[in-house]
């Protein structure tokens, strides 16, 4: 009688399921098939005759009737139709007949129901990446927020930078805001929104980690907790590694000190977020619109901006400098015996490429004029450089110059170099690379960052035990250097100097890079740095501050006139202006920086009697720049008004007065918004930008889409920013005013009659 319960075991197979949906539908359905099974089972046995009967089955109260009959009986009757040839005539078959078609009617609609709710829980974000086969694809995990997502696959998407056939697999724990929703849904046929945790096996199989082409992982730059953010990071680099042990991958951390942590745990290269913006930031005081410059770089134009025309002749010049990108090119084995200034020389004649660095064995490296050119392991590759140039057309005019070109000029650049002094020998030892010693750059970088970490250490346990020293012998009543320096300000004699509204998350990078910068001659003294700030830092982070010197605190606000006069900030060589704030700090994100525009205003409201000092402003929403150049347009012609542009007023192109903003978005910036572009397009000839007064977070974003494609190029920014370590020449980027000799000369008559020199 109980044997037939026996096919319930079949149940066993749900185990087999590879997803919730699986698993549902296949307990729903064998839920069926064993009622089926062991109704027809149990029917059977209640109807059979145990002893023989000749008359009717109504009569005998048994029925002997075949398996098949019986299923066909069981279907038939839970499914209602109830056709009739076939009916239990024993009192147990009825009951257990009545029992079945009850049971039916409860338990497959609950299962039922729980196939609608999983189905309907199952959405495209639970599905797993399926095109590996036919399309690469990389991953894109940590922190997400729409506007990095937009400007990371406006980049990474790029006509010029080859990925059209790539997919992004985006690997997120949590659902997509709707925000993120508008981007994705611009970007539906190239990126994939995956729900699941890269900590998880089953979740990074989903994203087919395995037969990934890189990886990405993004830090979230506004965390209250940096530290707790950057672990995180590392959590998910290990966690990744593991997965794929050679695949690429591309990490953020906030924190330099934690840059050689996530290197050892397997990230393949490392953007250090604080670092790098408050070096460039630090640089920008002294070399005035390096934030524009680096931006237009990283940057690449979607279109020929040459066939524009604009009535400003500034627009044209500047949509030009735009179009310039950083590229690594490859330059053939024909090249070989060059020396690195007659391949500048030579590049720059014949398709405007301007090479800076190489990339060797050590990782990349600004070379000497004198170097010469030597060979890779690559039969047909002499070397590979970063390069500035017009486009990627332009780059692939390298390999449409005819040998015989080169030849000549390599036969005539000896005959001149004959009579020149030989190389260095240090950069003898150098050798061209094709970017493949992963693991030797890596340890290079590795080493670099470990050296700076240790440095700080030593650092500030030196002065710790001085500051114990100098503690205690204190007298009573007298302050110590951190009190001094949180409560006298700023001495009254103090000129050409830095103003910073704000304290830098990593204050001690953005000082030593102001810092260690090379003045124009050994009389200049460092300018001094006056941070202005509601709060003052506290005594472990001054810590780390006291080897600087003129290095002074004022408390108080930069919209509080009061307060800025105790800067001295009209004799001001910089104003550097932060935002401090935070999304979560604003209902609408999009006010995060409404502090820091607040705080421009102000100041150039003030700054009208008075000489405008090179005003700097650090914005994480790029569109709320339109608010800065809102002010450029209403005070425009006042005599007073001193607009910190890179160019001096009797020279100025802009548009007069009368023209409304309106007015001035003529068919050329019609025809540029409408395009093909990046979210950034249409603020790219806002004047707050085109005069490098401008530091937008979007930057950050474009140089961790260029890693992929352009290997090392963090390693490019840091060393044009800061230079290399143990640099005795100061290889780094300069701004310099131009001689009057080469004063309304091309720029290529400028280099010739400069001069190439390191």
């Amino acid at each position: 009688m109980l044997r037939p319960l026996r096919f319930i075991r079949i149940f066993r197979l749900v185990q087999f399921a590879t997803s919730s949906l699986q698993q549902q539908a296949w307990a729903a359905m064998l839920t069926i098939v064993s009622i089926v099974f062991t109704t027809a089972g149990v029917v059977q046995a209640t109807e059979a005759c145990l002893e023989p009967c000749d008359d009717e089955p109504r009569l005998c109260k048994c029925r002997d009737l075949s398996f098949p009959n019986l299923l066909y009986f069981v279907v038939v009757s839970i499914s209602t139709l109830g056709y009739g040839d076939i009916s239990p005539v024993s009192t147990n078959g009825k009951f257990v007949i009545a029992f079945v078609i009850l049971f039916t009617f409860i338990v497959v609609p609950i299962q039922v129901n729980r196939i609608q709710a999983t189905i309907t829980s199952h959405t495209d974000y639970s599905s797993a990446y399926s095109e590996a086969k036919l399309h690469p694809h990389v991953i894109l995990t940590g922190y997400m927020n729409a506007d990095t997502l937009s400007i990371f696959f406006g980049e990474f998407f790029h006509p010029s930078n080859l990925n059209w056939n790539e997919r992004v697999v985006i690997l997120n724990a949590s659902q997509p805001s709707p925000e993120i929703n508008k981007v994705l849904h611009a970007y539906d046929s190239k990126v994939q929104y995956i729900v699941g945790s890269p900590m998880l096996d089953e979740d990074l199989t989903r994203a087919v980690l395995c037969d990934a082409s890189a990886c990405y992982v993004l830090v979230n730059r506004q965390s209250s907790r940096p530290q707790h953010a950057d672990r995180c990071c590392a959590l998910i680099t290990i966690a990744l590694r593991r997965g794929n042990p050679t695949c690429p991958i591309y990490a953020q951390v906030i924190n330099s000190r934690n840059a050689a942590t996530l290197l050892k745990m397997g990230a393949s290269d490392v953007v250090v977020i604080g670092m790098l913006k408050f070096s460039i930031l630090g640089r920008s005081c002294q070399v005035w619109g390096l934030p524009t410059l680096l931006h237009n770089l990283l940057e690449q134009c979607n279109s020929d901006l040459d066939s524009h025309h604009s009535s400003l002749q500034w627009q044209r010049q500047y949509l030009h400098g735009y179009m310039h990108g950083i590229f690594l090119v490859d330059i053939p084995r024909t090249f070989s015996g060059l020396t690195f200034g007659d391949l500048i020389r030579f590049l720059y004649d014949k398709v405007s490429i301007i090479p800076l660095a190489m990339l060797t064995d050590e990782g990349v490296r600004f070379m000497d004029m004198e170097f010469k050119l030597g060979a890779t392991a690559d039969p047909n590759l002499c070397c590979k450089i970063y390069a500035i140039a017009k486009g990627l057309s332009a780059v692939e005019g390298i390999t449409k110059i005819p040998p015989e070109q080169i030849l000549s000029y390599r036969k005539g650049a000896r005959r001149k170099g004959k009579s020149m002094s030989n190389s260095l020998a240090a950069m003898k030892k150098i050798k061209p690379a094709l970017g493949n010693k992963i693991e030797q750059i890596r340890e290079r970088i590795i080493n670099s960052f470990t050296v700076a970490e240790d440095d700080d250490i030593e650092a500030a346990l030196g002065l710790a035990e001085n500051r114990e020293t100098t503690d205690y012998e204190l007298l009573a009543g007298e302050m110590s250097e951190y009190e001094r320096f949180a409560s006298l300000g700023v001495p009254e004699d103090v000129t050409d100097h830095i103003v910073v509204c704000g304290f830098p998350a990593d204050t001690y990078h953005f000082i030593k890079t102001i810092r260690e910068a090379p003045m124009p001659d050994d009389y200049t003294a460092s300018p001094a740095i006056i941070f202005l700030a509601s709060n003052c830092i506290d005594e472990r982070e001054y810590e780390r501050l006291r080897g600087f010197l003129d290095v002074y605190f004022v408390q108080g606000s930069p919209v509080n006139f009061a307060d800025l006069k105790k800067t001295n900030i009209r004799w001001a060589i910089s104003v550097l202006i932060l935002t401090q704030a935070s999304e979560a700090q604003y209902s609408d994100p999009n006010m995060v920086d409404a502090d820091a525009i607040t705080i421009v205003r102000y100041i150039v409201e003030i700054s009208q009697r008075t000489r405008m000092p090179n005003l700097v402003v650090e914005l994480d929403k790029s569109s709320n720049v339109k608010l800065l150049s809102s002010l450029a347009n209403e005070r425009r012609t006042s005599s007073a008004f001193g607009l910190p542009a890179l160019v001096h007023r009797n020279v100025s192109h802009r548009s007069p007065r009368h023209h409304s903003v309106a007015t001035r978005r003529d068919s050329f910036w019609t025809s540029f918004d409408d395009g093909d572009g990046n979210t950034d397009a249409s603020l790219l000839l806002e004047e707050f930008i085109t005069s490098g007064r401008v530091f937008m977070n979007s930057m950050l974003n474009l140089l961790m889409s260029e890693c992929y494609r352009k290997p090392w190029i963090t390693q490019f920014i840091h060393i044009l920013i800061s230079g290399s370590v143990n640099d005795l020449e100061y290889a780094l980027l300069y701004s310099m005013r131009s001689a009057n000799r080469i004063t309304n000369l091309f720029f290529e008559l400028c280099a010739e009659s400069g001069g190439c020199s390191k």
